[in-house]
């Protein structure tokens, strides 16, 4: 399995609009969406988007937030069943912006939402 995370795997704003999304799973600061378009996407490529509200002050976290985010999805790609496309919306800005702290969590979400 390769451990990169290339532009076929990423979602851009544009990949947004027209979707409809259902929420996977929910923890203390991310909600786990997964798209319903005809349950796979064309590129039979799992993808992955992060969206962070400008409510959340300081774009240096915002940025951090996503760039964390994104390389949990490049480390853990096995956890995401499915040629799907996957968003993560961050809702509260973790008190720890380490990797740690947020590949804890999303690890923990990830696993609930698929697996049980």
């Amino acid at each position: 399995m390769e451990q990169t995370l290339g532009k076929t795997e990423r979602l851009h704003k544009r990949d947004f609009h027209g979707v409809r999304w259902v929420r996977s799973g929910k923890s203390p600061h991310f909600l786990l969406f997964k798209s319903t378009k005809n349950e796979t996407n064309d590129l039979s490529v799992t993808r992955f988007g992060v969206v962070v509200s400008r409510k959340i002050k300081g774009a240096v976290k915002r940025n951090r937030i996503k760039r964390l985010a994104r390389e949990f999805f490049r480390l853990n790609k096995h956890l995401f069943p499915g040629s799907a496309n996957y968003s993560v919306r961050v809702m509260r800005m973790p008190s720890g912006l380490t990797f740690e702290a947020v590949s804890l969590e999303l690890g923990t979400l990830a696993t609930r939402a698929f697996n049980g």
